[in-house]
């Protein structure tokens, strides 16, 4: 047998602390995610409804305001705004669910964040279990229930 049926072997290469190195020498790029639609439109429901809630409270604090300063009288302009908060808070609590559900739409998606996804659900979770514990406590305090 000749030098030459033999493959030509690197001296490094039975070398242990030479080897091919346990990594890549070029560092890879982590993945960017992009944040899921529905969850960013989750979020923005949120924040909507919040704003919302808080301008439905100040524009009917305003027209009951005038009615509950007099005492023991009726008058029926009080009554447009018990009706302005009423019609706000159950189309508000609407939106809410809406964005609930797009929530859970947005964290079932994969390959995308879900941040916006996971605060959106939360907070209009948070929201809608607010609404619908205030329903309970009124219809206890009224003896419904």
């Amino acid at each position: 047998m000749d030098e030459q049926d033999f493959p030509k072997q690197d001296p490094q290469q039975n070398n242990p602390y030479t080897g091919a190195p346990g990594f890549s020498p070029y560092p890879e790029e982590p993945r960017k995610l992009k944040h899921s639609g529905p969850g960013i439109a989750s979020f923005v429901i949120a924040m909507v409804t919040i704003a919302g809630y808080i301008v439905s409270f100040i524009v009917a604090g305003a027209l009951v305001g005038p009615v509950v300063n007099e005492p023991l009288t009726f008058n029926d302009q009080g009554g447009e705004g018990f009706l302005f908060l009423g019609l706000s808070v159950l189309a508000l609590a609407a939106l809410n669910f809406i964005g609930l559900v797009v929530g859970i739409i947005g964290l079932a998606l994969r390959g995308r964040r879900k941040v916006f996804g996971i605060i959106g659900t939360i907070i209009n979770g948070l929201i809608l279990l607010m609404f619908v514990l205030l329903i309970a406590v009124v219809l206890i305090s009224v003896g419904a229930l």
